[in-house]
């Protein structure tokens, strides 16, 4: 696991203007659950809520280390937090129905 706080300055926190994802794969490494945000971000901007769920996108802790890493200022955290909110919702409606 990893535990920890960051601080940062004011300049710091402020987020550029996202680019192209680069693919250079620095949110994976950040990632402390082993998931692969690009990837994930990409699957919630097209609502591929069925890969995202095979992707393990429930195990997502919403750290952030993602966004904070990424060179391209894509706002990972944000698509992921939506699609893991989604497909809970899904899979809780698919559970109530059992």
């Amino acid at each position: 696991g990893c535990s920890g706080i960051t601080v940062i300055s004011g300049k710091e926190a402020l987020r550029g203007e996202p680019s192209a994802c680069i693919k250079c794969a620095k949110c994976i490494e950040a990632c402390p659950m082993g998931l692969e945000p690009y990837l994930l971000a990409k699957q919630s901007k097209k609502k591929a809520w069925g890969e995202m769920e095979k992707n393990d996108i429930t195990s997502c802790i919403e750290c952030g280390c993602c966004q904070f890493t990424c060179p391209a200022n894509i706002a990972l955290l944000d698509y992921v937090r939506f699609g893991k909110q989604t497909v809970m919702g899904i899979i809780r409606a698919r559970n109530a129905k059992k």
